[in-house]
């Protein structure tokens, strides 16, 4: 069996080819930059998901054994309407290339048949496919890209989270969870909302932060305008912004989903952990 990656410049899907690496599972990694996604030992090849004639082209790569694609680790990216496109790859991986399996990896405001990618996740179960749904919520990553500059410039975590709690989790447990869904023996023929260790708020995140880099840092807490406003600001499409803003203001955790963590029967990376083993980047 190998995997077919999409996404190749999406946070999971940058975890989950080091996971497969280790594993000794087979991949190749479909994106839009073609070969020049490709890193020491990581293959890829063109694909694009709005290019139905690219859509051939991963599983025309030869494997050292012969292994064929029997999975695919979908990451929507950024397609102005995901759901049509990726139903029509789903349908041609599957009657062309005998294709079984699937993970997608949205959000943790996903519903069925809903807005974004919540047709894909219907169309599983309408053509019979074998499949997984993650639903993550806050990545910590984050901090390291779009709530990176103001953390080591300003000191400053900016939100409109107020005082919500959030499980904050890391890519490396998404991935983590993915490999289960495309490897396993049985279907899970589910979604996961997958959750971090621990319940945080932005007060007490800023303060692990303050401990681990020895410098106070603070969270300032705006208005879903403001944050929006901020957002577009730094270079992000309105669209974006204030989707981003609205999740931040209406998405909270407010119990713990261990979902994840009884699956991979791995130890989740909390907040501590992740600040401390990238603080450097913020020093």
């Amino acid at each position: 069996m190998a995997i077919l990656v999409t996404g190749a410049g999406g946070k999971t899907s940058k975890a989950v080819i080091p996971q497969l690496k280790d594993a000794g599972i087979p991949f190749i990694v479909g994106s839009t930059r073609g070969a020049s996604a490709s890193a020491p030992g990581v293959d890829a090849v063109k694909f694009d998901w709005t290019d139905e004639s690219t859509y051939p082209i991963p599983f025309q790569h030869a494997f050292p054994n012969g292994e064929k694609i029997t999975a695919v680790y979908i990451v929507p990216g950024p397609v102005a309407e995901p759901s049509p496109v990726i139903n029509a790859f789903v349908d041609y991986a599957m009657k062309e290339q005998g294709v079984k399996r699937f993970v997608m990896c949205a959000g943790e405001s996903l519903k069925k048949g809903g807005p974004f990618v919540g047709e894909v996740w219907s169309h599983f179960d309408d053509v019979g496919a074998e499949y997984m749904v993650l639903r993550p919520t806050w990545f910590l990553e984050n901090y390291l890209d779009w709530f990176y500059s103001p953390l080591k410039n300003e000191n400053k975590i900016y939100t409109c989270a107020g005082d919500s709690t959030m499980a904050f989790v890391s890519a490396e447990d998404i991935a983590a969870l993915a490999i289960k869904g495309l490897t396993a023996e049985k279907p899970f023929n589910r979604d996961f909302a997958v959750h971090g260790p621990e319940l945080v708020t932005h007060d007490q995140l800023a303060e692990k932060f303050s401990k681990a880099l020895g410098r106070k840092i603070e969270h300032v807490n705006l208005t879903e305008e403001k944050r929006a406003a901020m957002l577009t600001e730094a270079g992000f499409p309105a669209g974006f912004a204030q989707f981003m803003a609205w999740l931040e203001a209406h998405a909270p955790n407010k119990e713990l989903d261990t979902a994840a963590a009884t699956v991979t029967g791995k130890k989740l990376v909390s907040c501590d952990e992740f600040i401390e083993k990238h603080k450097s980047a913020w020093l």
